[in-house]
């Protein structure tokens, strides 16, 4: 806005009086208009074209960025880092577009994992910092963040998992020359000791005053980081992570439907993740394992003979859960004995068979058979073996966890 007077002076001229009362009344005029244009302090008094260009010039955060809050954030442009399975629909749709350009064009490999094996680390680690892309179902799984996070700078390491640890404690103790008798003694790392009297030390007995006194073992030594506190865990302060799903500007109508957005986050997610506890149960994807949970344990027949906690193969949540259970019975062919595995759990209370088998002849070959069975597991996480109470019986058995696929819940 330009503004100017009626009325200009050169040096030496003389100003007539009501030229310079034009030139006052000019700038009073100006000053009022000015004034006029100015937006109130509570912007009561802004155009419309002004609120637009207030909302079309606010900060906004990139897609993928996080937010921290101490407190609930209902901010339909932001999800928790829950491990949400997320839909390409809605306020959702470029969020997704993102991250399937991510999967197909960009260079990071590493942002991602398979369903599996987000599901393994979560079960492990408690948190999977990956994203899962289903290229069938267009579907996004957000990562889960419930650890410390660490920075880098290196694009490949994105993600990634870095375990707990220490340094290692090393310590070293050299003789001199004259064993047992030795005239010196040195000391590295974490290690330290007494001198001998007489500057030599002896082993192995005799009544010399320069026998070693004492050795210590000091990890400050080593590192500085041993004595710094008493344990590992740092002090930490618990706050929620978000992720932006969304960074354009909103308009009027986006603005009042975020309270709606929120609520219909708080309907049942496509994978039933959020879903009422009376309609949780229906299958999930099986996953893959291999663990031994029972090597060559001796035959018993004691009712029940052993009970075995899974807690450390399932995810740690309130899911049922259907575990493939593989078992190997061998009997004792000495002696004509029988051997027979049968399992229950704490939601399948009565036994199930698992394998039998049995000698019918003394021989040094003890007969071996194998068995396979699918048996419910809930949140107690205990598989318990039960055996014959026949006393002609004895062998040994091993089982394995093959896999496992969740069920829901029995609420």
């Amino acid at each position: 806005m330009v503004y100017s007077l009626p009325y200009s002076f050169g040096p030496g001229e003389v100003a007539r009086p009501q030229e310079v009362n034009a030139n006052f009344n000019a700038i009073i005029n100006q000053l009022e208009e000015i004034n006029t244009a100015k937006a109130d302090i509570d912007l009561t008094n802004i155009t419309s074209d002004g609120i637009d260009n207030i909302k079309n010039t606010s900060i906004s955060k990139n897609i993928g960025e996080f937010v921290f809050s101490l407190v609930p954030l209902n901010d339909s442009s932001l999800h928790l880092l829950d491990g949400s399975l997320i839909t390409p629909e809605g306020i959702y749709s470029d969020f997704c577009k993102h991250i399937r350009k991510m999967y197909y064009e960009y260079e990071y490999p590493n942002c991602f994992t398979t369903e599996s094996d987000w599901q393994q680390t979560v079960n492990e680690h408690g948190s999977c910092g990956k994203f899962v892309y289903s290229e069938e179902e267009n579907t996004v799984r957000l990562p889960k963040i419930s650890s410390i996070l660490e920075f880098t700078t290196d694009l490949n390491a994105i993600g990634d998992i870095v375990e707990a640890g220490l340094p290692n404690i090393t310590g070293v103790m050299t003789f001199g020359e004259g064993f047992p008798r030795c005239t010196e003694l040195n000391y590295e790392g974490a290690l330290s000791g007494e001198a001998p009297v007489e500057n030599y030390a002896t082993f192995g007995g005799g009544n010399s005053t320069g026998k070693l006194k004492r050795i210590e073992l000091d990890a400050s030594r080593s590192s500085s980081i041993y004595g710094n506190s008493s344990t590992v865990q740092p002090q930490t302060i618990k706050t929620l992570i978000y992720i932006v799903v969304a960074t354009s500007a909103k308009t009027d109508i986006q603005i009042d439907i975020d309270e709606i957005a929120t609520d219909l986050n708080a309907k049942a997610d496509k994978d039933g993740s959020n879903m009422n506890a009376s309609v949780k149960n229906f299958d999930g994807q099986w996953v893959s394992l291999n663990n031994k949970i029972a090597n060559s344990v001796t035959w018993d027949n004691t009712t029940p003979a052993a009970t075995y906690d899974i807690s450390s193969y399932l995810p740690n949540d309130n899911y049922n859960y259907e575990v493939l259970i593989s078992g190997e019975v061998i009997a004792n062919a000495t002696d004509k004995k029988f051997c027979t595995v049968s399992l229950s759990s704490d939601i399948q209370t009565s036994t199930v068979y698992l394998a039998a088998v049995r000698a019918t002849s003394s021989s040094s070959t003890n007969p071996t058979t194998n068995g396979n069975l699918i048996i419910p597991v809930g949140t107690g996480r205990t598989i318990t073996q039960y055996s014959s109470t026949s006393t002609n019986a004895g062998g040994v058995y091993s089982l394995w966890i093959k896999g496992y696929r969740r069920i829901g819940t029995n609420a």
